[in-house]
């Protein structure tokens, strides 16, 4: 409670420092506020340490500098020349200075320009202690640069990261990172910045292992307008047929009134997205060279059975204008395609279908069932991970291996994640008295004071490490489906019920939500029947050698050959007679069995590291 009690006199000490009449308004509103728990427990005091704090006072550490080099990707209200005057990066450069004694020496670049400033400094041999190598560099330039030895191991950084260490073995919470990041010496060079969330879902079964758990509102699936159903008087699709009738009603009756035909399925034909929508339903993954993320094996959506059968499918919506080319890029987007009023049905995670925008207020998107586009071949569905990681955070050969130890400690800390998460407590948030977190409304004119997740920290300044699976509130591993709807999920990780869920976002739809509904979908499917695909990849950094084929093959092969097989198929321009012989063209000419078995070796690398099986 002490601790409670100083913290909040800091924040209002240092508010009245700045402006004093706000903060006397903010404390009288703050009285007033719900409490939402959206972050970690209190750590309780431990009265020895004040005991022994008595009897010898503390040794303090010699204070040392790291220079850190990132990017700005302009997409928050603030660049970091502003954001360094903010409360939220002072608290930082406080944390790192008093617990971790370091000074962080930081600049930025814009996003467009870090490679080439990157490269600019390897060049000259001046690279900064601590950088985004790996995603930034190329492939065969990272490898490069650790057979030079001119990157630190993290092993070695990891004996002077005591707080963090245990964190990144391979039983610890963040283990897949180091899993991701190793590379065919046994050593790894770079940490992948965490971006996780606090309760997941394990999809294993009897016959296969899940590398890592789902988040709870992850799973993705096809989505429909229930509006519309209803308008004609049509039950929600639970077969293949019965969707083509519901889109080709749609289309026939101009459900949308605006006098075109119009009203269409948003596929993302002609992009690598075409994969995760309908394709689920024959059984497809997301993606070409993909992993699956219970057995392990990398698939190809061209090698598997349900591929041409999907394909005849497609072609007939094509030809009936149910869906058209070049429509849309991914499922991110989704405001885009929906902006219209066009769209019928489509694919994206469903904790954000009740917030899509169309136009017609009255529009309601519901998630399908899984449908079996093809009889033998089980129906998936694309579930994205609870754990996932962007750029990796390398050190400089000739780093002061304790500054880093500390870098790394103080990134992956509690005291971290709560100013990047929440912002300043006692203004942003206060605990409450259950353990759990206040949050309180900001105005602009605060914006020092909030999240910097939401206002200028985007992999910038300092690395943003995003661990909620490290210290969320409440973090809830559920072993099956049916126990995370048991425990009232999708509402439980919002820390609301059903109805309050449906009053906060003023949900139009009826019953669950959708991502919930979506849960009891694939529950009722069946455990014993989960086959999901993926978003996430974890396929760990190639060697010297399997760069090269990757560099050789990937543009021509991946990139553009398959793809277009894909699309000229569906369109028509190929029959699907010809698929075979030119699925054997790219065996014998672009190099398909080779770029396949390098990203099984790539992601069987991944696997022994996470002491699962490998394939082959």
């Amino acid at each position: 409670m002490t601790k409670k009690i100083l913290a909040l006199l800091l924040a209002v000490l240092m508010l009245m420092t700045l402006f004093t009449a706000c903060a006397e308004d903010k404390k009288d509103d703050a009285d007033d506020k719900s409490s939402t728990a959206t972050d970690d427990k209190k750590p309780a005091e431990d009265s020895s340490k004040e005991d022994d704090a008595e009897d010898e006072a503390p040794v303090e550490a010699e204070m040392k500098t790291i220079s850190w080099f990132g990017y700005e990707a302009n997409q928050w209200d603030y660049t970091m020349v502003e954001a360094q005057h903010f409360a939220t990066w002072k608290e930082f450069m406080r944390i790192a200075n008093e617990d971790y004694g370091i000074e962080v020496d930081w600049s930025t670049t814009d996003q467009t320009a870090y490679l080439t400033t990157l490269n600019g400094y390897i060049a000259a041999n001046t690279l900064p202690n601590s950088f985004y190598a790996w995603g930034q560099l190329p492939d065969d330039s990272y490898i490069e640069m650790i057979n030079n030895n001119r990157f630190a191991p993290m092993d070695d950084i990891l004996e002077y990261a005591t707080e963090s260490a245990p964190l990144f073995e391979p039983d610890g919470k963040l283990g897949y990172l180091r899993a991701w990041a190793m590379t065919e010496n046994g050593n790894w060079y770079s940490i992948k910045v965490g971006n996780n969330t606090a309760n997941s879902i394990d999809l294993s079964n009897s016959t296969t292992k899940q590398r890592v758990p789902v988040q709870v509102h992850g799973p993705y699936g096809v989505s429909i307008r229930q509006d519309w159903l209803n308008k004609l008087g049509l039950a929600l699709p639970t077969t293949l047929d019965e969707y083509y009738d519901a889109l080709k009603a749609f289309q026939d009756n101009d459900i949308n009134g605006n006098g075109a035909a119009d009203e269409r399925h948003i596929e993302h034909l002609g992009t690598a997205s075409v994969y995760r929508g309908i394709g689920q339903w024959f059984g497809l993954p997301g993606g070409t060279f993909v992993e699956n993320p219970g057995s392990g094996v990398v698939e190809v959506p061209h090698l598997m059975d349900g591929y041409k059968p999907w394909l005849s499918f497609m072609n007939k919506l094509y030809n009936d204008t149910l869906i058209l080319n070049n429509d849309g890029g991914s499922q991110w987007s989704y405001s885009v395609y929906c902006g219209g009023n066009y769209c019928s049905s489509y694919t994206v995670m469903h904790d954000y279908l009740w917030r899509t925008e169309t136009g017609d207020p009255d529009a309601d998107y519901e998630p399908l069932p899984l449908i079996q586009g093809v009889e033998g071949i089980v129906p998936r569905f694309t579930a994205q991970e609870a754990v996932a990681g962007g750029s990796g955070i390398t050190f400089a050969a000739d780093v002061d291996l304790d500054a880093a130890g500390r870098f790394v400690d103080f990134l992956h800390s509690q005291a971290f994640a709560l100013v990047f998460e929440r912002g300043i407590e006692g203004v942003a948030w206060d605990w409450a008295d259950d353990g759990t977190i206040v949050s309180y409304p900001l105005t602009e004119e605060q914006d020092e004071f909030a999240s910097p997740r939401t206002t200028y920290l985007d992999y910038s300044g300092l690395p943003s490490v995003h661990i909620d699976n490290v210290w969320g509130v409440k973090c809830t591993a559920y072993d099956s489906v049916e126990e995370a709807l048991n425990a009232g999920e999708c509402y439980t990780e919002e820390f609301m019920t059903q109805e309050e869920w449906k009053e906060n976002y003023n949900y139009n739809g009826e019953g669950d939500s959708p991502a919930t509904k979506f849960l009891k979908y694939i529950n009722e499917f069946g455990e014993e029947n989960f086959n999901p695909a993926i978003v996430y990849s974890f396929m760990t950094p190639p060697t010297a050698d399997e760069a090269k084929v990757v560099a050789q093959y990937k543009t021509e092969l991946v990139d553009t050959y398959l793809l277009e097989l894909t699309t000229n198929t569906i369109v028509g321009q190929f029959s699907i007679d010809e698929v075979d012989e030119k699925i054997q063209y790219a065996y014998d000419n672009l190099g398909l069995q080779e770029y396949y078995d390098v990203m099984q070796a790539r992601y069987n690398r991944f696997l022994d590291a996470m002491g699962l099986e490998v394939v082959g």
